[in-house]
């Protein structure tokens, strides 16, 4: 059985999350970065982490969720990150689907730089604003972190980006609706593709590791799965 990690999912609302891995480790998914979206799954998160050392967390506040935050959101992720060397930062992003973008942007660049500090490995999502992403990223430069970019979309300009980037291919690599993100695989180099089920259930990212090794012959599940090591626990 070829071994899996799913570069990013999330806590499932309707059943226990060792149930969910449990099921996902009968079908190869070995191991998975556990993506926060919201302040109250932090503590959750690190609790399920410390238990399995196949899971790895990420701590962060999802764009949609960027205007609840509470006023020692940045102090209390900084004390995790103190604690633990072992945490990643994410979920967090820009996405212009939401009409909170300022807060976002806010949100989104001191944790950034909370990661930058911590040198932990970012978990970014992105809709729609990869002009004002990039811009962001341009000017933390030299001292960005590893970044995975969560559910890749195929944008070139995010390809041509010059910084240490993974890319993680969502089961949307099997729909041939989305035309530029399929053709995007064979321009990402391949110590940079990762998968994910982006979702409550680790089983899709079979169907994205799938959809990436039918579009790429000079790669293998393995090559995958060590690539998704250079990013586990923070490489």
């Amino acid at each position: 059985m070829i071994k899996i990690i799913d570069s990013h999912c999330h806590l499932p609302k309707t059943e226990s999350f060792s149930d969910v891995f449990t099921r996902a480790q009968n079908k190869g998914i070995v191991g998975c970065i556990l993506n926060a979206v919201t302040e109250s799954d932090w503590n959750q998160i690190v609790n399920i982490a410390s238990e399995n050392k196949s899971v790895c967390c990420a701590l962060g506040v999802h764009p949609w969720f960027a205007d609840s935050v509470s006023s020692h959101w940045d102090s209390d992720l900084m004390a995790l990150m103190e604690s633990n060397p072992k945490l990643l930062v994410g979920e967090i992003g820009l996405d212009k689907t939401r009409d909170n973008f300022d807060i976002q942007k806010n949100i989104f660049i001191h944790a950034l730089e909370i990661a930058i500090k911590y040198k932990r490995t970012i978990n970014i999502h992105c809709v729609h604003a990869w002009d004002e992403m990039l811009k962001i990223l341009k000017s933390y430069k030299p001292d960005l972190p590893k970044i995975v970019v969560h559910s890749f979309d195929g944008n070139q300009n995010v390809l041509d980006f010059d910084a240490d980037l993974y890319f993680s291919y969502s089961p949307n690599i099997t729909n041939p609706k989305f035309k530029r993100l399929m053709e995007s695989v064979q321009r990402v180099p391949k110590n940079k593709i990762l998968v994910e089920s982006d979702s409550e259930n680790l089983l899709p990212t079979i169907t994205a590791i799938n959809g990436v090794l039918s579009l790429r012959n000079d790669i293998t599940a393995n090559d995958i799965y060590n690539n998704a090591l250079g990013v586990f626990y923070n490489g």
